[in-house]
């Protein structure tokens, strides 16, 4: 009789040890997967939210981007400023923010055309995470102050059209501000 309860006792000790084993290993597994990310973004930029705080003149344009391809390095010989070294064209890849400024007069939505050639648009940065995950979720604040010419303009209604693009070239759906009572 005591070599079966001997017997017994071993058995419930292995299998102490192996539940003691598959706890630890599936703790292990929770831990690991919390790490991982589960988004899966598109490869063009998504603009997700777009406003402008008028008191500020910051234009705030929330993104995804799901290959992370996003950004621009100051000198990339890919986006020069114009298109040739021959050329005065410029590139219209050379920012990768474009903005669209209309102004509402009578009631209806006119393009106001900028005075200089980059108009209202600039360049963001390279923003790729290093990793294996490159996936953006972003972010950007810009303080267009001196740049938006509704502090000149007659009109008491504007909005600011944005649309991003990305280094292999994909381009987003254009966000709209909505409209914006201008500060007097």
């Amino acid at each position: 009789m005591n070599y079966l309860y001997l017997y017994k006792d071993r058995l419930s000790k292995k299998s102490f040890v192996k539940k003691i084993i598959l706890a630890y290993l599936l703790g292990v597994f929770i831990l690991l997967s919390g790490c991982l990310r589960n988004d899966d973004f598109p490869d063009e930029p998504t603009i997700t939210s777009i406003e402008f705080n008028s008191d500020d003149t910051l234009l705030i344009v929330e993104f995804t981007d799901g290959d992370g391809d996003f950004g621009i390095a100051p000198e990339d010989p890919d986006f020069p400023l114009y298109l040739d070294a021959d050329s005065t064209e410029l590139n219209p890849y050379y920012n990768n923010l474009w903005i669209d400024y209309y102004e509402k007069v009578d009631g209806e939505w006119l393009f106001v055309q900028p005075e200089n050639d980059q108009g209202f648009n600039f360049r963001i940065p390279v923003l790729t995470p290093t990793g294996q995950n490159k996936q953006l979720e972003v972010i950007i604040t810009n303080a267009m102050e001196g740049e938006v010419p509704y502090l000149l303009s007659e009109a008491d209604t504007f909005r600011l059209d944005v649309q991003l693009v990305d280094r292999s070239l994909n381009e987003s759906e254009i966000a709209s501000t909505g409209e914006i009572i201008m500060p007097r």
